[in-house]
């Protein structure tokens, strides 16, 4: 338990500047309340309850959020990301490509294995 909350720590105080290849462009951190533009230092307070949760925006409009699980010794994350659907018939081909950077931001954030 106390190597998940050196790490989450570590998020907090040494967020990623850059994930996938995206910048980070904001912290939201819903433990302390407050969000944190890594792009011009601007924070704001969040309206949400506290929780152990933190989320990194990409200038992508990808989403990382990140938080430990109450049950077992290991932090959970949760990804979101997009891209532009041009019609029905690329769907599949578009589900792929958001397939394989959920992948290769598993990769760069070294969480393979987890």
């Amino acid at each position: 338990a106390k190597e998940i909350a050196t790490m989450m720590e570590g998020y907090r105080k040494n967020p990623p500047q850059m994930i996938n290849g995206s910048k980070v462009i904001e912290l939201l951190d819903y433990k302390s309340g407050e969000g944190h533009s890594l792009v011009n230092g601007k924070r704001w307070k969040l309206t949400t309850p506290a929780s152990n949760v933190l989320q990194f925006i990409l200038e992508d409009g990808s989403k990382i959020s990140a938080r430990p699980s109450g049950t077992e010794p290991k932090i959970k994350f949760y990804f979101s990301v997009n891209t532009n659907l041009a019609s029905e018939k690329d769907f599949e081909a578009t589900e792929e490509i958001l397939d394989k950077k959920i992948t290769s931001i598993i990769a760069d954030m070294k969480l393979a294995g987890s």
